[in-house]
């Protein structure tokens, strides 16, 4: 026996409260079970550098199992079904680490392509999240993101098989982004199950190679006359996969779901498909069932991408909590890995990952050596690359799970990267943005109020004090907004024609406020967000309207849809809309338009709107290294917009109109007295500084 160190020997060090953090912040806790005296524990016997997972010396071949008496056989299968509930303990280089259940089936005897796993750290999280999910009463599953290649198909097979096979009619089912994908990985399931033992394999249909579904249930037999079959006790369960669409599993009982890179499925909202399925894991109020969750961050597609992220944020059990539900939204957890932990080529010999530089070369899992750590490797996979190259970069190893969703323009002329920046900058930030409508006061005097709501139709940064609310002066020719020095509107209305994705476009505007010195921290920038379609364009038209009333500013909006423009001049309202701006002119429309507002089917206007956008968002977006601060664009819709921006299909991209037309606005007086100016049309004052605040 080699020597031990005092350590080894001593259980109690092994840490059972594991934390599980996303972004810096602890989302939930782990608790595992407390380890055996030490002579209990795998490799207890062995030299420190000797200790490492290997399969048990009394996990058996099918060969020697045969040779086994009927009684022996009984009891090993007893102690191999024990550690496939309970998991297994070893002694891992001196530390204590702990196997669940599922984690012992999956390194003793899953195969995958031929290959036995090896153990590594980050799967062992992995297996502790599961391991948690299945303990909680409340709990439908849970979901993770990660990167590529990093086994979770694997992972996943091999846990829905043992569940499925540890239970009485118990029916386990998976799904992916297509039909194809969905029954590759039943046959990967497949090919491992051929290659366990046969004692590790209930009584099936027969079917030695299933296409479709895996069923533990007596071959079937012909009677013969006068005959009586004979009944096998069997399991009659089963594993089968189905089409991507949404209903595919209606109706039926599930014990296990395994949905596959979800991230990348197209053919159907994801959220939609989990309303679906959910009910497939309860009876009543009962969970009977878990669910399973996987997506690798690269290459998610755009419908499919904006639907996982929609459903992560569904999964937060911190949002759940400060707004006193019983769960989450989605009845899931959540888990993000690091690309740093588990990345190939950076694992040690006793399967730690190798995340900082070392000290000096250590050998790695595959016995070659690791001279620098993984973060280092990833950063310098980045190094020199910039805009969508960068953030196709940035999913494949993804750091954060604000990388790992991080929005992909491939035909945007914006800056990409500053965009992605100020979205996560702007989920670090708490209740900056509030909901509500504008509800009409006093109509007749042109009097509006806020009233808030969870399911407004407004997003708002900001909004005037009340006695500089309403405001509004006399004039020869009616009513003017008072504040048309501070505010600027601007507005892409709604008519019934559909976007290229046969869509109903939404009606959007936006609000900015001009620079006030006095409040740089709420000042030049957008401060009130609409994107929304009413039942008729006339509600849209009076919701625009009781907006532009409230903060006493003018609208400047596209007259190629002429219908709001008659609605506010018929109403009494056309003092509040803006002239177009002069700069905006070219010398054939400075004589020829005279109507309000200006027409964006123009190429010299819509390249002049791109012009003025890219220069807004490279200055006013993202985080400046430079300097040290942030920009102060708070609407992620509009940010999201800009990202997905494609400048020969303008139907689909209503924010970006309205933002675009509040930029040509904030600049109309201005630029009247500056015209040989060639200060950029988005500059303005920093932003946040991190070490000083906003100044």
């Amino acid at each position: 026996m080699g020597k031990l160190s005092t350590r080894a020997m001593r259980p109690n060090i092994f840490k059972r409260v594991r934390e599980i953090t996303l972004n810096g912040n602890i989302e939930f806790t782990v608790n595992l079970p407390g380890p055996p005296a030490y002579y209990k524990i795998a490799n207890w016997d062995k030299k420190i550098k000797d200790q490492r997972w290997m399969i048990p010396d009394w996990i058996l071949s099918q060969r020697d199992f045969d040779m086994l008496d009927m009684d022996n056989q009984i009891d090993y299968l007893k102690q191999v079904t024990y550690h496939r509930i309970n998991g297994y303990w070893f002694y891992n280089h001196g530390n204590i680490e702990y196997l669940t259940g599922d984690h012992f089936f999956y390194l003793s005897f899953w195969r995958i392509d031929g290959i036995v796993p090896y153990w590594k750290d980050s799967d062992s999280v992995f297996f502790y999240v599961e391991r948690h999910c299945q303990m909680l009463d409340s709990c439908l599953g849970w979901m993770q993101v990660t990167n590529r290649r990093d086994g979770k198909t694997g992972k996943a097979t091999s846990i829905i098989y043992n569940r499925i096979t540890l239970s009485y009619d118990a029916n386990g089912g998976i799904q992916s982004k297509t039909n194809k994908d969905a029954s590759m990985i039943f046959k990967k399931m497949v090919k491992s199950w051929q290659k366990l033992p046969d004692y590790l394999k209930p009584e099936d249909s027969g079917d030695t190679n299933p296409s479709s579904a895996l069923k533990f249930e007596e071959p079937a037999k012909r009677s013969t006359k006068g005959g009586k079959k004979i009944y096998k006790e069997v399991l009659n369960s089963m594993i089968d996969y189905k089409p991507s669409v949404e209903n595919a599993y209606d109706g039926n009982k599930l014990k296990y779901y395994y949905d596959d890179e979800y991230g990348k499925t197209t053919e159907v909202d994801v959220n939609e498909r989990w309303q679906v399925v959910k009910e497939c894991l309860v009876q009543g109020k009962n969970i009977v069932g878990k669910s399973l969750h996987t997506t690798t961050a690269e290459e998610m597609e755009d419908k499919g991408g904006a639907a996982a992220k929609d459903m992560w944020d569904d999964s937060n059990i911190l949002e759940s909590e400060v707004q006193g539900r019983e769960f989450t939204v989605s009845g899931l957890l959540r888990w993000f890995k690091p690309a740093t932990h588990g990345l190939e080529g950076f694992i040690d010999n006793y399967g730690y990952s190798v995340v900082e530089d070392p000290k000096r070369p250590v050998v790695g899992i595959d016995g070659k050596k690791i001279e620098i750590g993984s973060l280092t490797y990833i950063n310098r996979r980045r190094k020199g690359l910039s805009g969508n190259k960068l953030a196709g970069e940035k999913r494949k190893y993804p750091l954060t799970i604000d990388e790992a969703f991080i929005e992909e323009g491939k035909l945007s002329p914006f800056d990409i990267i500053k965009l992605n920046d100020q979205i996560s900058y702007n989920g670090t930030l708490n209740n900056k943005v509030i909901q509500g409508n504008f509800v009409w006061i006093d109509r007749h005097n042109l009097e509006v109020g806020w009233q808030p709501s969870v399911h407004g139709r407004w997003k708002v940064l900001w909004m005037p004090v009340v006695d500089d609310r309403n405001k509004t002066i006399q004039t020869s020719r009616g009513l003017k907004p008072r504040n048309f020095d501070k505010f600027v509107a601007g507005c892409d209305p709604f008519d019934h024609k559909f976007t290229t994705d046969n869509k109903k476009s939404n009606g959007a505007s936006y609000v900015y406020r001009k620079l006030d010195p006095f409040d740089q921290e709420h000042s030049d920038t957008f401060v009130c967000e609409y994107v929304n379609r009413p039942a008729t364009p006339d509600m849209f038209y009076e919701d625009i309207a009781r907006q532009c009333i409230f903060y006493g500013c003018e609208l400047l909006c596209e007259n190629n849809k002429i219908g709001l423009i008659n609605w506010f001049e018929n109403n009494g309202y056309g003092g509040y809309l803006m002239d177009r701006p002069d700069f905006t002119h070219t010398d054939y429309s400075r004589k020829r338009q005279k109507e309000k507002g200006i027409p964006m089917n123009s190429e010299a206007v819509r390249q002049r709107a791109i012009e003025v956008t890219e220069s807004f968002v490279y200055a006013n977006t993202g985080y400046d290294f430079e300097n040290d601060f942030y920009g102060k664009v708070f609407f992620n819709d509009l940010l999201k917009c800009w990202i997905k921006f494609n400048p020969q299909k303008w139907t689909d991209y209503d924010e970006f109109v309205a933002a675009a037309l509040c930029l040509f606005g904030k600049e109309r007086y201005v630029r009247k007295k500056t015209k040989k100016s060639t200060r950029s049309v988005g500059r303005f004052i920093k932003t946040y500084n991190r070490r000083s605040g906003f100044k």
